[in-house]
């Protein structure tokens, strides 16, 4: 009897350690833009046509508080303690107003932020 209630108060301190660990390594809405424009940066400029795609990493970087908050404008975040999940629908044209007569992709993306990291496991484009 002794034996188990050692073991079920070992798991339960692992349990709860565990959980203490990712409730502190959640990371914050802050961090997730941060990733969401290096993204756009290193992965949907590529897309761009017409030779947009060598003048979109700069863009990005010169207006990276306007695309913040556009990021943030559209992307909702369940924070559930130990980890947060972000659902992001962002169109070009959103990014990029001045280009709305080109035809320019859209694109879904859901990432998990743990342990102090993001995880985009699913990206759809448009």
């Amino acid at each position: 009897m002794k034996m188990s209630r050692l073991v079920a108060g070992v798991f339960g301190v692992v349990v709860l350690g565990a959980g203490a660990a990712l409730a502190m390594t959640n990371p914050k809405q802050e961090a997730f833009e941060e990733f969401a424009l290096e993204r756009i940066r290193e992965d949907a400029c590529k897309e761009l046509p017409l030779g947009l795609d060598k003048q979109c990493p700069k863009f990005v970087d010169d207006n990276r508080a306007e695309l913040k908050k556009i990021i943030t404008q559209n992307t909702e975040r369940r924070d559930f303690g130990v980890f947060s999940y972000y659902e992001t629908n962002l169109s070009v044209r959103s990014l990029v107003p001045q280009l709305s007569m080109l035809p320019l992709p859209s694109y879904h993306f859901e990432t998990v932020g743990l342990f102090g990291k993001f995880y985009l496991y699913e990206a759809k484009k448009r």
